[in-house]
């Protein structure tokens, strides 16, 4: 005789929940007014106990929400890298059959009605904080991929460049480890000090009129440095000596720099997909939770952290 299938109603009461929680835990059901801990316990029971949860996209009515954060003094560079991030993301999850909106916010909690009011199965944060989550209301009981951001939060995904790679890479390719650091303002706190954290505080500088370009670049001529973010690394070109610079880029068009300038590129593309991929494991539940969940994408593909 075969083994008997493992049901709904064995999984509740391994947890210690109701059949309901289970059912909208399984289901990515918003119904239920259940934590995010909660649905990862569920599956991670029933994903131990042989429950048949791997589930087909296609056929679903599936929907994504991409949010784009917004911050203060937030530069025309930012902006695009975002956008065209955004986009790649749309178009790789179109490719999954699953349509998406894409919103621009500034505040999480204010707009968190705004958010749900189109209905999403998944929710794309690009370059935000996941502290505001524990606030919204009513709860999100909706799987959160947090792309081009980084947080300890073991419930959600985070997609990101594999920065300290990077960086050893441009030391090797400058030939010098006393670099500065210029970059693009982030909203993610842990993704700034991720990358500022191996750099004199006076070797840091982000583009959010804070600090003035001039000044900085007057204090560090005839040093070397990183750059992250493709317009302010084409702006750098043209102040400093492109052979001095390392540019970490994100929009796949090596032709808007000097043939001299080191680039280090890790696609907005890259990126999109590897989100997109975690979104259908997520949604089918054909994933491993004892595997990690921090995803660093280098050059060109996307490996786990």
């Amino acid at each position: 005789m075969g083994e008997k299938k493992v049901t709904m109603r064995q999984i509740a009461k391994v947890c210690g929940c109701s059949l309901a929680t289970v059912s909208y835990a399984l289901n990515h059901s918003g119904q239920g007014k259940i934590s995010s801990a909660t649905r990862l316990r569920v599956i991670d029971t029933a994903k131990r106990l042989n429950y048949p949860t791997t589930r087909t996209i296609r056929g679903k009515k599936n929907r994504a929400a991409i949010l784009v954060t917004t911050v203060d003094g937030e530069s025309v560079g930012r902006r695009l890298h975002l956008t065209d991030l955004a986009m790649h993301l749309e178009a790789e999850l179109l490719e999954l059959g699953i349509p998406s909106v894409i919103l621009r916010l500034r505040d999480l909690v204010e707009d968190w009605r705004k958010i749900l009011a189109v209905s999403p199965s998944v929710i794309f944060v690009l370059d935000g904080g996941c502290q505001a989550v524990a606030h919204v209301n009513p709860p999100c009981v909706t799987p959160m991929i947090f792309v081009d951001c980084d947080n300890n939060d073991p419930l959600y995904y985070k997609i990101l460049p594999d920065y300290p790679s990077m960086f050893r890479q441009a030391q090797h390719q400058l030939g010098r480890k006393d670099l500065f650091l210029m970059a693009e303002p982030v909203r993610s706190g842990q993704l700034m000090t991720l990358l500022s954290q191996d750099f004199a505080p006076e070797d840091v500088y982000f583009h959010n009129g804070q600090q003035s370009l001039s000044a900085f670049v007057e204090a560090h001529w005839g040093r070397k440095g990183v750059v992250v973010g493709d317009l302010l690394g084409v702006e750098m070109c043209a102040h400093l000596p492109p052979q001095d610079l390392a540019v970490i880029c994100s929009l796949d068009d090596p032709g808007l720099f000097p043939p001299q300038t080191i680039l280090l590129p890790t696609p907005n593309a890259s990126k999109a997909k590897a989100a997109a991929s975690v979104a259908s494991d997520l949604l089918t539940l054909d994933y491993d939770p004892t595997q990690g969940n921090r995803i660093l994408v280098g050059a060109d593909f996307p490996t786990n952290g």
